[in-house]
């Protein structure tokens, strides 16, 4: 069976779909939780892969959160 390489997982094979994931990370000061991040998931493993361009918003959305020091910080993204 040949399979498109874009839409199979890297991790268990499986077969990658448009979703949405959380993204989360944390800042030592606290922690930025990023909801409805738009990805590439797998059917069989649930791994979340993001593209180039909502990796370059999530790095501002978390270089903002980290300038206000809050100890949590939650977003959504709104990406339509």
């Amino acid at each position: 069976m040949n399979r498109n390489p874009s839409v199979v997982c890297p991790l268990c094979g499986g077969e990658r779909r448009p979703g949405r994931t959380l993204f989360s990370v944390e800042l030592g000061h606290g922690v930025v939780v990023v909801r409805n991040v738009p990805a590439s998931v797998c059917s069989q493993c649930g791994e979340a892969l993001i593209d180039a361009e909502t990796a370059r918003e999530l790095e501002t959305i978390v270089n903002e959160a980290r300038t206000k020091k809050r100890l949590v910080e939650v977003m959504e993204m709104d990406f339509e």
